[in-house]
């Protein structure tokens, strides 16, 4: 029998050169087993987090990577949290989640933590939206330590919204009439709500941010909802990988390929408007004629370095994402309750007789108000919230420690908690305006307000800085879908929330019915 081993005329030339008998000859395996190496180092570097804080999804003992930890969170996140919680309310945990190793604190550490200065949002936010990466200069853009975005946000923004509330109104009746047509017939059409919410929301939020000139540009609202569900994704999908990897895998996987695209795409728009509007300012004496949001980040830059393109990408990043969710769900939440349509079309008709598109009667529609903030309180953006970058070690007043370099996030749980909400299982849309009419609780039970009870938009000084903007953006959008169409599930519906780790979103093949309808009053 002939001798299998490979004689010399069979060894490919370049192999020649070297002593397969000398290991240093045979670099490949080494490199490898360095590379794995590399890998188990880094992912035992890190905090140290406290061994007395229960663990719900350790590593097992010969496990050298977190990706089977991460999965089971991925996939039983709430079923996990709420079982520690339930047998445990006053008690944090330890989890390892798709964004690494969490103390997940009871909601009530969240006043105590709330104002802290070393537990950042931002830096959280860097590290787990992978802000140092190409194509996701999205999320850069709203973590930097000069913090521009927040402040555009909450001096800007939000004191414009006496002002941005008719062009809001104006933008949305005309996206909601390009984008939801009326039928002649009177026949009933179906949708998927979330592919017709998210260009609608994209549309009138670019009015506010970008002016005229660009809400109506197909490209920029193309890119702006691409970037949304793609930037997301991309982040959702890389988190799965060891950080270790990530500056390598990134390069492959198509959600991240196609969030690069976006970017380019975006700087592509963005920087020649921007070009054109210094040159006009220039020869204006310094007078701006703008008065957007891309003027608001000029003006607060103040020469300094920021990136517009992706600072623009980062506030509809902001809108979108959140807004159309929570828009989505209160649609749901009245075609599962339609025996709330009438009286809010009455309270919506009835003030906007009265006092047109203005903030105040926005502001006045206290039954919207209630009825948006309990389908929020139902199904939040995530059921953690407050999550931070733990900047220096920290002691709680109940003696938890907490490690400089972890994370830490406060439980939602609260809000499904029948201690604090009766009958909390049950979508009541009535139930912030009573407690709106209780004296002492008035100012808690509005959409904008929070608290430990209520962390659909977080709580203390890093508390979601648009959520003025989004309360408003989310009243006008329900008000033209409600008194123009007529809304329905199809039979056997049956929508489902689609989980994922901490986040929690509306079913994204959720297919609804609607018919036009003739409003009451001209809007």
């Amino acid at each position: 029998m002939a001798n299998p081993s490979a004689t010399p005329s069979s060894i490919p030339s370049w192999m020649e050169r070297f002593d397969i008998t000398d290991p240093s000859a045979r670099p490949f395996p080494y490199l490898v087993t360095a590379f794995l190496l590399a890998i188990v180092v880094y992912s035992l570097q890190g905090p140290r987090y406290p061994k007395n804080i229960k663990h719900l999804n350790p590593r097992g003992p010969l496990e050298f990577s977190d990706t089977r930890p991460k999965k089971e969170f991925v996939d039983g996140s709430r079923e996990m949290i709420a079982k520690w919680f339930k047998a445990n309310p006053d008690k944090p945990c330890r989890v390892i989640s798709d964004f690494g190793e969490v103390i997940l604190l009871p909601p009530r550490f969240a006043n105590e933590i709330k104002s802290d200065d070393q537990l950042s949002f931002s830096k959280w936010s860097y590290k787990a939206f992978h802000a140092h990466l190409p194509g996701f200069e999205g999320f850069r853009e709203g973590s930097r330590d000069s913090h521009i975005v927040q402040e555009v946000i909450m001096r800007d923004l939000t004191k414009y919204l006496n002002k941005v509330t008719e062009p809001l109104a104006e933008e949305t009746s005309l996206a909601i009439e390009d984008i939801l047509p009326k039928h002649a017939n009177g026949e009933w059409s179906t949708i998927n709500i979330r592919q017709k919410i998210l260009p609608i929301i994209a549309r009138i939020s670019s009015r506010v941010f970008l002016g005229e000139e660009l809400c109506r540009n197909e490209e920029w609202l193309k890119v702006t909802q691409e970037y949304t569900l793609d930037g997301f994704r991309a982040a959702e999908e890389l988190r799965l990988w060891p950080a270790a990897l990530r500056p390598i895998v990134h390069w492959f996987l198509p959600s991240c390929q196609a969030a690069r695209a976006h970017v380019r795409v975006a700087r592509s728009i963005i920087d020649p408007v921007l070009k054109k509007r210094r040159q006009e300012k220039a020869a204006n004496g310094g007078k701006a004629e703008h008065d957007d949001a891309i003027e608001w980040f000029e003006r607060t830059a103040k020469g300094k370095y920021y990136d517009p393109a992706v600072a623009q990408l980062n506030m509809s990043l902001a809108a979108i994402h959140t807004t159309s969710d929570l828009v989505c769900q209160v649609m749901t939440d009245l075609m599962h309750n339609p025996e709330y349509i009438a009286p809010l079309r009455e309270e919506m008709i009835q003030i906007l007789s009265e006092g047109g598109w203005k903030k105040t009667s926005l502001y006045n529609m206290k039954l919207l108000d209630s009825v948006i903030k309990e389908s929020q309180r139902v199904k939040p953006i995530g059921m953690a919230s407050m999550r931070r970058y733990v900047g220096k070690d920290l002691t709680l007043s109940d003696g938890t420690f907490i490690p400089k370099g972890g994370n830490v996030a406060v439980s939602a749980h609260n809000m499904w908690d029948s201690e604090v909400y009766e009958q909390p299982d049950k979508w009541d849309g009535r139930r912030f305006l009573r407690m709106r009419e209780t004296p002492g609780k008035e100012n808690m039970a509005q959409l904008v307000s929070t608290g430990p009870d209520h962390l659909g938009f977080g709580h203390g000084q890093h508390a979601c800085p648009g959520r003025f903007f989004a309360a408003n953006e989310v009243k006008i959008a329900v008000i033209y879908l409600l008194l123009n169409y007529e809304w329905r599930l199809p039979e056997g519906s049956d929508p489902k929330v689609r989980t994922f780790g901490f986040s929690m979103g509306v079913d994204p093949s959720l297919k609804v019915e609607y018919k036009g309808r003739q409003a009451e009053i001209e809007l």
